[in-house]
């Protein structure tokens, strides 16, 4: 095994620790397991933080398509059958052990992680989402800021949505739906007549006065920090 086909194999190791054990452990733990010195770790990887950036590129950054904002983006294809098209691939490449353990336990341990995949989202995928509705659902009421945020938000919810199918395989091993692309399908679908609702004329945006007054219009009361 040469320099290089070791250093990958210290990565694999890495990603099925980190997503069985979580952050806790140190490097000697890790070579433990692997069944190497902690020595050679070190020599490829002084700081633990160099291993997780190579296992965020490893788990998250080699399964992330550059063609899938290309493919929101192509108007020559229906709105919604290009948005169901990037959930169908995104979950494919995403709803796995690692993709959803990692995250959840760098999110506990604040690691970064999920900090970078999230900002990936929102630039790449999110904005374009919202950018693309409007130009084939076109609204005569104006976006202003508070009803931008709702609609990310709403985006925000759909992916959540998506990725939770991932947390009940891998986190809480209960049941998944077995034909998890028709539950895609639905949840891509409402995602759009949510959004349609929200800028239709007589929405809850032309009754609402800001968006923190959103939920005090069905009888709830915002938590006060």
């Amino acid at each position: 095994m040469d320099s290089a086909e070791r250093k990958q194999m210290i990565v694999e190791k890495a990603v099925e620790y980190f997503a069985k054990n979580g952050f806790e452990g140190s490097t000697r733990d890790l070579a433990r397991e692997i069944g190497v010195v902690q020595s050679l770790v070190y020599r490829y990887f002084p700081r633990k933080e160099l291993l997780l950036d190579k296992v965020y590129e490893e788990v998250y950054l080699a399964r992330w398509n550059p063609l899938w904002e290309y493919d929101l983006r192509d108007r020559n294809v229906p709105f919604e059958a290009r948005l169901k098209k990037y959930y169908l691939e995104y979950a494919q490449n995403v709803l796995r052990n690692d993709w959803v353990r990692i995250l959840i336990f760098a999110g506990l341990k604040q690691e970064g992680i999920n900090d970078r995949l999230f900002k990936l989202l929102h630039d790449s995928i999110f904005t374009t989402v919202i950018t693309e509705f409007h130009h084939a659902y076109p609204s005569s009421t104006p976006i202003d800021r508070d009803k931008r945020e709702l609609e990310l938000e709403l985006v925000w919810s759909l992916h959540a949505a998506i990725f939770y199918i991932g947390m009940r395989k891998w986190v809480y091993k209960t049941k998944i739906p077995g034909k998890i692309n028709l539950v895609i399908e639905v949840l891509v679908e409402g995602f759009i007549e949510s959004l349609k609702h929200l800028n239709r004329s007589g929405g809850p945006f032309d009754r609402a006065t800001s968006l923190a007054d959103l939920p005090k219009r069905n009888g709830l009361k915002l938590a006060r920090r």
